[in-house]
């Protein structure tokens, strides 16, 4: 049986992987006590072809995986629930339906305009992966992000689309804190507070 599941966001699993010492430990022995899983997808790796300024980005996302089952707290990389020309690698993604489809064009356009809204300038193609990793959330308990416009992006448009609850279990959107010992003070809360 498995416990809570979580999906993180590019940035959760970075902070996630700052963990050390006794919090790191009290993390693992938790996450495990209780079965719980922490997901993402292979767009969050892929990343690295949108950031023309990061050339070593797959390799720091990478490392970070790495680094984090070293430490023992597995990340399960998941397909992602909607296939995106130019996002989704071939052969990883499903084929959404209309609804699904409508979900992922409405947080795109909510999160490029809080992007504008707050004087940044994300790519399109970046912003379609922020819109690609909050579908592919859907079936999940938790969805962890510490992006302020893919929170308020996604709390916005998903009320709107109560009929994905036929499909997907809807989860419920944390916007975390950005410290690693924050950030597993939030997951391991939201442990004790799940049935």
């Amino acid at each position: 049986m498995v416990g809570v599941r979580f999906f993180l966001d590019t940035n959760a699993l970075m902070y996630l992987d700052g963990l050390k010492g006794s919090d790191l430990q009290i993390f693992k022995v938790q996450m495990e006590k209780n079965k719980s899983k922490l997901s993402t997808t292979h767009i969050q790796i892929d990343e690295w072809k949108l950031r023309e300024e990061e050339q070593d980005y797959r390799r720091k996302i990478e490392k970070v995986l790495t680094s984090l089952k070293n430490k023992g707290i597995v990340i399960e990389l998941e397909t992602p629930n909607l296939f995106v020309v130019g996002i989704t690698r071939i052969g990883f993604g499903r084929i959404g339906n209309e609804e699904l489809g409508k979900v992922y064009d409405e947080l795109r356009k909510e999160v490029e305009k809080c992007e504008k809204t707050k004087g940044r300038s994300k790519t399109p193609l970046n912003i379609a992966c922020d819109a690609t990793i909050a579908v592919s959330s859907l079936g999940h308990d938790f969805f962890i992000t510490t992006d302020e416009c893919l929170f308020t992006s996604w709390v916005s448009v998903i009320c709107r689309y109560t009929m994905l609850g036929r499909q997907f279990k809807i989860p419920k959107i944390i916007y975390a804190r950005r410290s690693p010992e924050l950030l597993a003070k939030q997951i391991l809360g939201l442990l004790i507070g799940h049935p």
